[in-house]
C-alpha cells in the first residue's frame, strides 16, 4: 500500500511542475507579443484627426452629434446661421418647431471638414452644449479601390474601342455588336464609379454636423459630478476588470487544456490500477472470513 502511495505522490508533483512550466511559457509567450490596445488616447486622436490626414493623406468622413441648449433662443439661431456662412458651409436641411411654450431647431450642417472641429467647439459660445458625439469613418481603401476599378475599366473600354476601330462592321457585325454592347455596360460602370468617387470627395471634404438646440428657461443640470462621475467611472472598471479576468482565464484554460487532460488521463489511470487490486483484495478477504 505504501508503494502505491508513493508512486501517486511522485505522479502528482511531476504533474504540477509540467504544468507551472507550461504556464510559465504560455505567460512569456503573451508578454512577447501582445502589445496593449490603447497606445494613444481618444482625445489625442481627435485633436490630431487633422494632422494625420493631411500627412498620411487618408480619405476621413466626418460627423459630429450636438445637442445643446440657450435662454436666448433667438440670439444662439443668428449665431449658428452666421457661424455657417462664415465658414463656407450650408444647411443641407434645417428646420424650427414649436411644441407649446417650447422652441427648438434641428439642422443638418455641411462645413469644410478641416474647419469642422473648431466650428462645432464654437457653438459653446452661444449655447450650452449638453452633448457632442464625434465620429470619423476612414474609407481610404475603399476610395483607392474604387479608383483602380475605375482605370480598369477605362483602359479596358479603350481597348475595346480600338478593336472595334479594326473590324468591318458589314462583315463582322455579330462581334461588332458584341463589342458595342459591352462598350456601353463599360460605359455605365465607368459613370457609376465616377458618381461614387465624387460622393467620397464631397463626403470627405465637407464634415456633417447633426444639431439639434433647445430653448430653456434654465440649464439642464451637469451630471459631471465628480463624486457621481468617480462612482461611476469605478463600476465601469469593475466590470472591465472582471470580462479582463474571464478573458485571461479562458485563454489560460486553453492553453492549459493539454496539461490537465493528460494529468486527468494518468490520476484516473493510477486510481484504477490501485482502486480495483485493493477491491478486489477486500472481496477475496471478504470471502475468506465468511468461509471460516
Amino acid at each position: 500500500m505504501k508503494k502505491y502511495v508513493s508512486i501517486i505522490i511522485a505522479v502528482l508533483i511531476a504533474a504540477a511542475m509540467l504544468l507551472c512550466s507550461c504556464s510559465q511559457s504560455g505567460a512569456a509567450h503573451n508578454d512577447a507579443v501582445e502589445a496593449p490596445s490603447d497606445s494613444y488616447s481618444d482625445s489625442f486622436a481627435t485633436e490630431h484627426a487633422s494632422e494625420a490626414e493631411a500627412k498620411t493623406g487618408q480619405k476621413l468622413i466626418k460627423s459630429y452629434k450636438v445637442q445643446a441648449e440657450s435662454k436666448e433662443y433667438d440670439k444662439a439661431v443668428s449665431f449658428l446661421d452666421n457661424a455657417v456662412s462664415e465658414a463656407g458651409g450650408y444647411y443641407e436641411n434645417r428646420r424650427e418647431h414649436s411644441s407649446g411654450n417650447v422652441r427648438y431647431l434641428t439642422a443638418v450642417v455641411r462645413v469644410p471638414a478641416e474647419k469642422a472641429e473648431n466650428f462645432a467647439e464654437g457653438l459653446r459660445g452661444a449655447a450650452n452644449v449638453t452633448d457632442m458625439y464625434k465620429t470619423a469613418q476612414n474609407v481610404t481603401e475603399a476610395y483607392i479601390d474604387t479608383e483602380a476599378r475605375l482605370e480598369s475599366l477605362e483602359a479596358e473600354r479603350q481597348s475595346l474601342i480600338n478593336m472595334m476601330a479594326s473590324l468591318d462592321k458589314a462583315s463582322e457585325f455579330d462581334f461588332w455588336y458584341k463589342l458595342q454592347t459591352r462598350i456601353s455596360e463599360t460605359e455605365q460602370e465607368i459613370a457609376a464609379l465616377k458618381a461614387k468617387i465624387k460622393n467620397y470627395d464631397n463626403l470627405v471634404s465637407y464634415a456633417t454636423l447633426d444639431i439639434t438646440l433647445y430653448e430653456v428657461k434654465e440649464f439642464t443640470e451637469s451630471e459631471d459630478d465628480p463624486f457621481i462621475k468617480r462612482i461611476s467611472d469605478a463600476f465601469r472598471q469593475s466590470w472591465k476588470s472582471f470580462g479582463d479576468g474571464c478573458k485571461d482565464f479562458a485563454v489560460f484554460f486553453v492553453r492549459a487544456f493539454p496539461t490537465l487532460l493528460t494529468i486527468s488521463v494518468i490520476g484516473l489511470v493510477i486510481f484504477l490500477a490501485i482502486f480495483l487490486p485493493l477491491r478486489a483484495s477486500a472481496r477475496r478477504r471478504r470471502k475468506a472470513g465468511q468461509a471460516k
